[in-house]
């Protein structure tokens, strides 16, 4: 089954996704066909234009959603990951590991970007989305420095935004699903999830605040962000030798200075920027585990002087990896 539908007013995502599963609206929540599985879609209308969609939902048979790229509009969603277990799902025309604690935990997509999502079947999916208000952030930001945010919003052309759940999101996200799940006086509920909702906004916004601002904004296709989560894809499919540029640009069909300048602008990080931090992150794995010495983490990480790995370890995480017992 196909549910189609674009970014547009709320009440009217609402109104079409359950005509298409042929279901009706009770208490602003969508429940699924039990003939297609079990779970539910709500939304929770907030102030300032902000909604809450919080999605959970197990399938017995096949269900996509296809986001058309519409026109542009003041509202965008962000979607944050909470299910804690890993799987594989088809997002656009590329399959991508997702889960709360994935590298592509979050995504924020203008309302021009286009997205198909495959779900998977006899397993339990959940998130939590927030139909941002535009106008709300930018006025919440207009005493600040002018910065990525603000070059983001006011610009009109598509954007595509990927980052990682925090354990800080994570606690903040729980919190909200512990007052849907367990309730309150609706009154008290919508008021504690509103100001939640705030505050996780605000943690994102301030992760993302402070990339470097783009010289010039590209034009993005969802046909670019495939390209650029399958360079995502190839750069951890072995972190000790991550190609170089021009072959990753090869490799995925786009040129060396357009896969630097789009990576850049939708993951905030450059190519040699993500793939240390990821090899870093990999490094602190490996030391929790206490199954691997220093020297052998370096090794397999392609490291041939281990002070350079110490170096680049201690330059992200600010102890040296002996230490890496206390972070």
């Amino acid at each position: 089954m196909e549910i189609n539908f674009t970014v547009n007013k709320p009440h009217n995502w609402l109104e079409n996704v359950a005509d298409q599963f042929g279901v009706a609206i009770q208490n602003n929540t969508i429940y699924l066909p039990k003939n297609l599985g079990d779970g539910f879609l709500r939304h929770y209308y907030l102030t300032n234009e902000f909604v809450l969609t919080y999605l959970r939902f197990k399938l017995k048979h096949p269900l996509t959603f296809i986001r058309n790229a519409g026109e542009v509009t003041h509202l965008s969603p962000i979607t944050f990951y909470i299910h804690k277990k890993k799987f594989q799902q088809v997002v656009a025309h590329e399959t991508r590991e997702i889960s709360a604690k994935s590298p592509n935990g979050i995504f924020w997509p203008s309302a021009q970007m286009g997205t198909k999502w495959e779900f998977p079947l006899n397993e339990w999916v959940s998130n939590i989305t927030i139909v941002t208000n535009h106008q709300f952030i930018l006025n919440s930001l207009k005493e600040t420095k002018v910065n990525y945010v603000h070059q983001l919003l006011n610009s009109t052309k598509p954007f595509y935004i990927s980052e990682e759940m925090t354990q800080e999101m994570l606690d903040i996200s729980d919190e909200i699903i512990n007052v849907i799940d367990h309730g309150h006086h609706p009154a008290v509920s919508n008021l504690f999830i509103e100001s939640k909702v705030i505050q996780l906004l605000a943690i994102f916004l301030e992760k993302i605040i402070e990339r470097p601002l783009n010289k010039s904004t590209s034009d993005l296709k969802t046909d670019d962000v495939d390209k650029l989560f399958r360079t995502k894809s190839v750069i951890l499919n072995d972190l000790s030798k991550v190609p170089p540029i021009k072959d990753l640009a090869a490799t995925v069909g786009i040129s060396e200075s357009k896969l630097q300048k789009l990576f850049k602008q939708v993951f905030g990080k450059s190519i040699y920027q993500y793939s240390l931090y990821e090899k870093m992150r990999l490094a602190k794995k490996m030391l929790q585990s206490k199954k691997y010495s220093i020297s052998e983490i370096g090794y397999q990480l392609g490291y041939s002087n281990l002070s350079h790995f110490s170096k680049a370890f201690r330059n992200q995480f600010g102890v040296n990896p002996r230490d890496c017992t206390s972070i």
